[in-house]
């Protein structure tokens, strides 16, 4: 069991909004969860709102699967690298996956910061490569007491916040639009909450695969010029 308790006495909302935050210096402003290279690759801007729910539908629910599997790992005192096995079998592109572990360092580098105290993530700084952004969220997510239906949420809000922010990037628009399509992506899995947030084995995290946007982050990754890493 992870006995080092969370420094903060905030709920798990409210924690959820925090780590929500564009502003979080976890590395994410340096990726737009598949945006760039959906434009780059020829995808509309008219189509934005449909990626995104596809987004939502699909690799966003394989990162909030293993990050609740990750998060009740890791109150168990478990191993979580049969997570990360799971999730790397279902996140076929290589450069899915570095972007992936990129922000997992990030995140828990920030992590590292706020729960010192916490031996599951200083383990996990140590390692010479960091786990993927799902399973350190899921790590967090148990040393913050953040909730697993709290967890899905913010997984699946922040993949859509940072795809919608880049566009303001990448294609300016009235801000008012990515707010809406943000809201219509997470609407559109809302019901699958519950569900997810029930999982605890690594096999039982969703196998949903998007090919064309693992295709785009193929070709986006040996592009010269880019604004967003991946």
């Amino acid at each position: 069991m992870i006995s080092s308790a969370p420094r903060t006495t905030a709920d798990s909302t409210t924690i959820a909004m925090l780590l929500a935050d564009a502003r979080l210096p976890s590395g994410a402003h340096a990726h737009s969860a598949g945006m760039e290279p959906a434009l780059a690759g020829g995808m509309a801007v008219a189509d934005v709102p449909a990626f995104l729910i596809g987004r939502a539908r699909t690799t966003s629910l394989v990162e909030a699967g293993a990050a609740v599997v990750a998060r009740h790992l890791a109150l168990e005192g478990g191993d979580t690298r049969p997570v990360e096995r799971a999730w790397a079998a279902r996140t076929p592109a290589p450069a899915m996956r570095d972007a992936a572990v990129n922000l997992g360092r990030g995140l828990l580098r920030l992590a590292s910061r706020v729960w010192p105290e916490s031996d599951a993530l200083r383990q996990a700084a140590a390692r010479p490569a960091a786990p993927p952004r799902a399973v350190v969220a899921g790590m967090v997510a148990a040393v913050a007491g953040l909730r697993a239906d709290d967890l899905v949420r913010l997984i699946v809000y922040d993949e859509a916040h940072s795809a919608a922010a880049a566009v303001l990037k990448l294609a300016p628009r009235d801000p008012v639009d990515p707010i809406g399509w943000v809201l219509e992506a997470c609407a559109a899995v809302e019901h699958l909450v519950p569900v997810l947030a029930e999982l605890t084995l690594p096999d039982a995290i969703p196998a949903l695969g998007a090919p064309q946007a693992e295709g785009w982050a193929q070709a986006h990754a040996v592009l010269s010029q880019r604004l967003f890493r991946a």
